[in-house]
């Protein structure tokens, strides 16, 4: 072969040699970016569904904290014990501590949703359990009075007000490790 042609041969390998890296390169850089940008939208969508979990959280625990300085008195056996209770829930009545306790519980609805928009699957689920724990909170409020439903005495609605509050409490727990469990994943699994 002569030198004109080994040149020739040697230039085409070089060139070949140069493209490919170049291609290999940019590629890479490519999949650089693509790893990036799926890293910056887990963050922001972490950021944003800690955001929700912690308004969701601060509201079921502002509900069950008012239940709980009811639910926590003594057993009421009368209407003068109920109406201890009350006071000591710092609530002028019944109605004052169900008011509170829709108010709360409608407020949790919406943020309900938000959660269930932010996700994932099992968030869900655990916003709906306290949701439904917290409604049946709010229903023994209003249930607990003799003079607004007949039937059980007022100690064993005020027991099945108790037991439902700690219902609550413990769902609020659950959707407080599953919340820890979301927002810990990175999505390398």
């Amino acid at each position: 072969m002569d030198a004109g042609v080994a040149a020739v041969l040697g230039a085409l390998a070089g060139a070949v040699a140069t493209t490919g890296a170049a291609l290999a390169t940019g590629w890479a850089a490519q999949e650089q970016a693509k790893i990036t940008a799926r890293g910056e939208h887990r963050r922001q969508r972490r950021d944003s569904r800690q955001v929700v979990y912690e308004e969701f959280i601060t509201t079921a625990s502002a509900q069950e904290a008012h239940a709980a300085r009811f639910f926590l008195a003594p057993v009421p056996t009368d209407e003068e014990g109920l109406n201890l209770a009350l006071r000591g829930s710092r609530n002028a009545d019944i109605e004052a501590l169900w008011n509170e306790s829709h108010r709360l519980w409608t407020e949790l609805l919406k943020l309900s949703t938000r959660v269930k928009l932010a996700g994932p699957g099992m968030m869900s689920q655990a916003a709906s359990t306290v949701c439904d724990c917290s409604h049946d909170v709010m229903d023994s409020t209003m249930t607990v009075d003799n003079g607004l439903i007949g039937g059980d005495p007022i100690s064993v609605r005020f027991e099945k007000g108790r037991e439902r509050w700690m219902k609550l409490d413990n769902a609020i727990d659950d959707f407080i490790e599953k919340a820890r469990i979301s927002l810990d994943d990175d999505g390398t699994d």
